[in-house]
């Protein structure tokens, strides 16, 4: 296991305002209907214990 390094109080308040801008502007966007979401793909698999 690798030690993280601890990071300061205004470091964690800057990384999570700045994520919390950028999920604001996508969400902006995707309601003015300007935001290109790729649709996700779905895959289904059979559960071998089901049978």
């Amino acid at each position: 296991m690798k030690p993280r390094r601890l990071t300061s109080l205004e470091e964690d308040f800057k990384r999570d305002r700045e994520q919390f801008q950028k999920d604001e502007l996508d969400r902006a966007l995707r309601r003015a209907g300007k935001l290109v979401v790729e649709p996700v793909e779905t895959t289904y698999e059979r559960d071998p214990e089901e049978t």
